[in-house]
């Protein structure tokens, strides 16, 4: 197991370039020897330069796999299933921009991984334990954050994929998510996390403005709908906890039904 100090976790990028290269910059003002890529990296304006950026850490990244990430690599490979939501023609765009080289990036990311920082194993996934596209929210059940990371020992999981920061302790289990650097909710600007014995949640501010403006000379499908919605102004918690619980509610039945 890797052994680090400082680790700095970065989820939920979703091809935001400009929000990437200001958390790049914050990261190394407060130096980390690991960065933790913690899923759903490309699929967003700018999939090619940001996988090339993620791609120039070399060593000092850990890939994970993000349900965004898997559905790349299913474009690409011709074997993506349309979901029926708004992200199935951004995921056929972004896949089309890609190379052979930027896929298998995609493809080799592992669910989980594990880290000692600072002395203690930390686990890290995107969604939960088990499935890179399960809804874990601040709010859900102790039976469900059980459930979650049944297969992993760690005393702390680190996450993303709701795109909201939060830290919480479950039956011994602390669960820390990352929030998002490209797709916040709840507030403007990018957000990660920095762990070194403790956790804090930063977040970085960046030009807003001059980010709408290179999203909007890309030809990324409803790219006004992505900048009005993600940059320009973001969705509260509360909206997005509505939105994402009614996920969740259908993920849990559908699940029963097996």
């Amino acid at each position: 197991m890797t052994d680090a100090a400082r680790v700095a976790v970065l989820s939920d990028i979703h091809g935001n370039l400009p929000a990437l290269e200001a958390v790049l910059a914050d990261v190394e003002s407060v130096g980390v020897d690991l960065l933790v890529l913690n899923g759903d990296l490309a699929d967003g304006p700018f999939p090619v330069e940001t996988l090339d950026l993620l791609r120039s850490l070399g060593s000092r990244a850990v890939w994970i796999r993000g349900n965004g990430d898997r559905w790349l690599v299913e474009a690409f490979d011709g074997l993506f299933r349309p979901t029926g939501g708004p992200a199935d023609e951004l995921v056929a765009w972004a896949a089309g921009h890609l190379t052979r080289e930027h896929r298998d990036l995609l493809a080799a990311a592992p669910l989980t991984a594990s880290l000692k920082i600072a002395g203690s194993p930390v686990g890290f996934c995107h969604a939960t334990g088990n499935d890179d596209e399960e809804m874990l929210l601040v709010d859900s059940t102790i039976g469900q954050f059980r459930r979650a990371f049944a297969g992993m020992p760690q005393e702390m999981v680190v996450v993303g994929h709701c795109h909201m920061p939060f830290d919480r302790l479950v039956d011994r289990r602390r669960i820390v998510n990352a929030g998002s650097v490209g797709m916040p909710y709840g507030h403007r600007g990018a957000s990660w996390a920095l762990l070194d014995g403790n956790v804090t949640l930063r977040r970085t501010d960046y030009d807003l403005d001059a980010a709408a403006a290179a999203m909007g000379r890309t030809s990324m499908p409803d790219v006004h709908a992505f900048i009005n919605e993600n940059v320009c102004d973001t969705p509260s918690d509360v909206e997005a906890m509505e939105v994402f619980g009614a996920v969740r509610t259908r993920q849990q039945s559908d699940r029963s039904a097996l």
